[in-house]
Parts: structure tokens; sequence; C-alpha cells
């Protein structure tokens, strides 16, 4: 290994014998000299050395300030990788029937216990005021890790891997190293980087075995026993020293800072240990609790929230707006959605969080959510949220509204900021505006702000053949306020004026009302200059034109009748691939208004007076996440190869004892399942039910066409 590992020089310091106490007997060794040649040593022999515990003379260095930035010394071949270096990436559970992954692998945990013993060592001489009793410990658990070291490294050697031929991550050493206090020991070895093992030694030790290396299995074994006595060790001190007012959870939530958090606490694709961590002494609450939390291991995270009225905001903007109570009533009720948008190290933004019992029962069927962060009760940032010192990717708002950069001001580190909401962003949601800048993908329609405006474009439709309808507003959704009215009923309207509030949203659109016959979305993200086309989705509408459930299977055209689902992949669904003429239109047209994110379109099939199969290529643009979108990010978390239904429905109609489940190994694979938390309070629900194929959407309860 090249002396450039290391970027930072070594901060050493020099060792006399005041710095390092009175030399003991011969024979014996004080643990100050221990801790210094364990820290600073320049061979591995030297580092794990072992010495006789009853023999340590437990002495006190007279500087520990000395002991501030150090690096701990190592030989040449084990020094710290640089940023440049490539190292080996962690070998997958298939590859460990190959004996070098074997090697790689423990290559992994061999570095782990020496950072392990370095950083003991580096607490013992930085705290020498500490209780002796704790101190006993610190000796005590730094030569089970030397003992460790030594057996990684004897393994792996027989596995064809030598200590430092790879290059070695510092991670360890740099969060745990500026403790200042030894409850900041605790907390970030043992409670966090040591608890992490109870999980990666008992699962690391089964693959092993299954993988026929038993000796390696036995090792880890061998290990994971000795973890549960640092970690309980760890929790013992922790509850001296800890806030008496916190319970473990609350503390330890308090006390790590970032990059730390309770996630790093748990192992990364490694089952949760929920016996290991009992055996520890943590108590039931503790262990469900880190089992459901979550946060960013290092990737910087992108923030979720769900402001389902942002288009009734834009239609009154500048003028304030005020939701009413139904609007409240979605907002507070469905503001998990997005979690089911989100990675498991982003945030999302909420209200009322879910209850551990909820996240439990959505963990149960395989849904890992994201952190969930609190929102104070007028939808700000609560000024105690951690987010506002933290590096932060993008916000990701259900829609954009005027509102957005104002709720999230309080930011301080974001990479993509937030724009400004400008005027001209009014016309990205207004349909009427869409159907003026798309009107040869859109088809004929037309707002007016008139009754005889009205008048007058239903009979210059009507001389086209049509004689019925559709009334729409510019700014709804769902389908809300949409009215199907014949010819005679639109001559009602001659001479009758608009609402002031009407007239300043664009007015009335009426277009053609056609017998629909299959509805559905296309679910793309734009990104950049870039337009991408993420999924079809069947949407489930009412005869009156509401929106009641979005429908995500595998193979869109699976379980339709032959001659639609013919027309579909011949016809229709090339119209919507990412190189396709629609698709470059809809392209330039979020590019000319400066949009990039999320972005559905809704489109239908329908039958002319003559039966012959017909489609109107888009009918609504939506640029913001959907319920379509959700159906479709779900869809990908259920059982591999399985269809999802989303409906959102009243609470009150909800059966009162839950449906039964299935899972398919650890994911959702049948039955149905409530997203939102229901209580009392609550007026709606998000359902999802998950089927093999789409026949079995008779059990739905759902109108189908």
């Amino acid at each position: 290994m090249q002396g450039s590992r290391d970027p930072m020089k070594r901060s050493r310091p020099s060792f006399d014998e005041a710095s390092i106490g009175i030399r003991p007997p011969n024979g014996s060794e004080s643990i100050t000299r221990l801790a210094s040649r364990v820290l600073f040593g320049n061979t591995l022999e030297e580092k794990l050395r072992l010495s006789r515990p009853e023999s340590l003379v437990y002495d006190k260095p007279n500087a520990p300030e000395l002991y501030r930035g150090v690096i701990p010394g190592r030989p040449e071949n084990l020094g710290f990788a640089s940023e440049s270096e490539t190292r080996p990436t962690f070998p997958r559970t298939p590859a460990m029937v190959e004996e070098e992954s074997r090697g790689v692998l423990l290559h992994f945990f061999a570095n782990h216990e020496l950072l392990a013993a370095e950083l003991m060592a580096l607490a013992i001489l930085k705290f020498p005021n500490a209780p002796r009793a704790f101190r006993e410990g610190l000796a005590r658990t730094l030569r089970e890790e030397q003992l460790h070291t030594r057996w990684y490294v004897n393994r792996m050697q027989q596995c064809g891997i030598s200590f430092g031929q790879y290059p070695l991550n510092r991670f360890f050493w740099d969060v745990v190293s500026s403790m200042e206090t030894p409850l900041d020991y605790v907390s970030r070895l043992s409670l966090t980087f040591e608890q992490a093992n109870l999980d990666y030694a008992r699962h690391y030790a089964n693959v092993l075995h299954e993988a026929g290396d038993k000796a390696s299995a036995s090792i880890l074994n061998r290990i994971y026993h000795d973890e549960i006595s640092h970690v309980g060790y760890g929790l013992h001190w922790f509850r001296q020293w800890k806030n008496e007012e916190h319970s473990d959870w609350e503390a330890l939530k308090r006390q790590l800072t970032f990059p730390l958090s309770p996630t790093r606490a748990k192992g990364n694709r490694a089952p949760f240990n929920v016996a290991g961590r009992r055996e520890a002494g943590f108590d039931t609450d503790y262990i469900q609790q880190l089992s459901l939390f979550e946060r960013s291991r290092g990737r910087t995270p992108n923030i979720y929230c769900f402001n389902p009225e942002a288009e009734n905001r834009i239609a009154c903007h500048p003028a304030a707006y005020h939701p009413n109570k139904r609007i409240q009533s979605v907002i507070l009720d469905l503001e998990i959605l997005p979690a089911f948008l989100a990675r498991r190290d982003d945030v999302v933004l909420m209200r009322k969080p879910p209850s551990s019992q909820h996240r439990l029962r959505l963990a149960e069927v395989g849904f890992e959510l994201p952190e969930i962060d609190l929102l104070a009760s007028d939808g700000y940032l609560r000024s105690d949220s951690l987010l506002t010192n933290r590096k932060i990717n993008q916000v990701r708002p259900w829609s954009r509204s005027p509102d957005i950069p104002d709720l999230f001001a309080g930011l301080s580190q974001v990479n993509k900021p937030i724009p400004k909401w400008k005027p001209a962003n009014r016309g990205l949601f207004s349909k009427a505006l869409q159907i003026q800048a798309l009107q040869r993908w859109m088809g004929p329609g037309r707002s007016t702000t008139s009754g005889d405006d009205l008048v007058e474009a239903a009979l210059s439709l009507a001389k086209q053949g049509w004689t019925e309808f559709v009334l729409k507003r510019p700014f709804s959704t769902a389908g809300g306020g949409m009215k199907r009215l014949t010819i005679e009923e639109v001559l009602q309207y001659r001479g009758k004026g608009m609402s002031e509030k009407i007239i300043s949203e664009g007015g009335l659109i009426i277009e053609p009302a056609h017998d629909r016959i299959l509805d559905f979305s296309i679910q793309y993200l734009i990104e950049g200059k870039e337009i991408r086309q993420l999924g079809l989705i069947e949407q489930i509408i009412s005869p009156s034109g509401q929106y009641l459930g979005s429908l995500s299977f595998p193979k869109f055209c699976s379980g339709m009748n032959a001659d639609i689902a013919q027309f579909l992949m011949e016809k229709v669904l090339p119209q919507y691939a990412n190189n396709a003429r629609f698709t470059k239109s809809l392209r330039d047209w979020a590019e000319e208004r400066n949009f990039e994110g999320p972005l559905g379109v809704d489109a239908y099939l329908y039958r002319d007076s003559s039966g012959s199969l017909q489609h109107r290529t888009a009918c609504e643009v939506n640029p913001r996440f959907t319920m379509g979108r959700v159906a479709l990010d779900i869809r990908r978390q259920v059982a591999p190869g399985h269809g999802v239904c989303l409906e959102i429905v009243k609470a009150a109609k909800l059966p009162q004892r839950d449906e039964s489940v299935q899972l398919l190994d650890g994911r959702l694979a049948s039955g149905s399942l409530v997203l939102n938390e229901i209580t009392p309070h609550s007026h709606f629900a998000a359902r999802i039910r998950v089927a093999k194929q789409k026949r079995s959407l008779e059990s739905f309860d759902i109108p189908t066409k």
C-alpha cells in the first residue's frame, strides 16, 4: 500500500513519563501504555498484543487534551484510504460461495474491529476521570476487539486475502473520535456501531454457514455473543449518564448528531435482530421504535410533503386561500401517501405521523417507510426541526404551489433550491391554457367566460356531430365539479353571466362528451430536457367523471378484451413512447414553462357512433404527483408479478375488521390494506388491494368498464 493512503497528516503527541504515567512493575502494563500502543502502534503485532487483565495498572494520563484530533498509528499497508481510491463493493449473499468473496467480507469486518479497538483506546486516554468500573469495562472490551481482529485476519488469510490488500474506510474513526464525553462514546460506538453488529454478525454467520464456510460462521457466532455484552455495557453506562426524564429511545435520538442517527444502529440489508437486543437489555418500546426508524445513512435526502389543495390555491392566487373542511380532511387523512413515493433515506413531512403500531403493521407486509418529520399545525417547518441544518437534495411537494417557497424558507442547505412562484406558473395547471397549448393532442375544446360564449361553442361542436358535452372548471381535480349536458341543457345558459370567481379562473371549459370505455394515465418524469415514461395506469372513473381508483399491473393490457388490447398495443401505446411526437410535444410544453418533475397525462378510449374504437391522446395534464403515480410506486413494493388497486374511500365505509392478507417472500401478495391510520376523526382512507390477475378485480367492489 502507498503512503498516499492517508490524505490527512497524522497528529501524534510526544509521550514522555509525565504524559503516560509512572512505569508499572515488571510483568504488568498500565492502562495508559496499553491504550497508547493500541492507538499509536505502527505494527499490527504491537496493536494486537494482549495484556493480562489481572496485571493492568489503572493509572491516569496527565494531559488528556493531547488526544484531540489524533489519527491512529498504522503500518503502511493499513493506512486509511484516500477519497480517490476505489474500495471493493460489499459482497452480496450469492457471492459467498466463492472463497475470495468471503475473504473480502472478512476484510471489511477486520477493519471495523481494529477501528473499534483504536477508538476504545482513545476513550481510555481522553476520559481518565471516568469511573473506574467504566475504564475496566473499556479495557475488557478492547481486549476482545483485539481478539476479533486476530480471528478475522487469520481466517481471511486462509481465504487468500491479506489484511490491507484493499483500501480501508475511515468513517467509524471520523464520526466517533470527536467524542467529548464518555456519554458520546457509548452513544456512538456501543449503541450505534456495535449495536448494528448484532444484526450483521448473526446474519452473516448464517450466510456463511449456508455457503459451507463453517469456520468463518463459527468466528462470527463467537463475536456475536461478545457484541451482546459490549452493547449491554454501553447501555448500562448510557442509562447512568443520560437525562433521566428521557426514555432510552428519546435520549439516543437526541444524543446522536448528523451523520449519525439511530438508523446506523441497525444492519443494512441484514434482518433486524430483536432477540439480541433483548438480551443486551433494551426494552420493548426501544426495540420497536428502532425497528421502524429511518434516516439517511449518508445520501442527501429529498423532502416530500402532501399538498393536494395546490390547484385550489393556484386558482385564487394572489388572494388568500382558506381550505374548506373537506380539503383539510383530505390533507390530514392522506398525508402519508408521499411516503410510498419516497426512498427509505428520504424524509416525509406530516402533521400527524402514524403510530408505531401502524408503522409496524405496514412493515409486516413489506412497506419500509422513510423518516418522518413533524410539521407544525399551520403546515410550516417546526422551529426545532433537524432539517433546518441538514443538507437536503430537493424539496418534492405533491405539487408546485405559491406557498411552497415560504413553507420551506427555513431550510438552509438545499442542493436544488425551491423555485419562486411566478404568475406564469399558473399556465401549467390551467386546463383552459393546456387546451390552447396542446390542442392537437387534447382535441376540440374551448374555454368560455359567458353564457352566450358557452352556447356558441356548443353549437359549433354540434355542427361537428356532437350532441352531449362536458363542462369543467380549469382548476378542478379528480373530476370535481364536472357536468355532462345535452345541447338543450347548454342552450339554457344563453344570456346568463358567470361569476367573477369562475371568470378569474379562466371561465368554463366545454368539450365533447364521449362514451368512455377505458380510462388510463401515463406517468412521466421530466428532468432537465429529458422526459421518461415510468408506466401506465388504468383509472377507475365514475359515470359522472369522478376519480375512484387506480390500477397498476405489470402488463398493462393483460385481462382486457382482445380488440381493446390489440388497439392499445398497435395504435395507442406507441404514442406515449419516450421518442414519440406527443411525448416530445409534452416535453417542449414543459420546458417552455420551466417545469421539471413528475407529470401525469390522463387519456381514454371511447367508441364513436359507429361503434369503432377511438382514442383521446390527452384530456388533462397534471404537472405533479398523482394517485396513479402512487399506485405505480406501490406496485413495485408488493410481491413481484402482482398488481395493485389504490382506492380513496370514505373511512366510515371501511369494514370493521381488516381483510386477511397473504405474503410472498415478505411482500404483500393478496388481500387489502389501509395505508393511512384510521382514527375516530378520519374521513378518508387510502386502501390498496393486491391481486395476481386483473380478473380478481371482481372482489374490489368498484365499478369496472
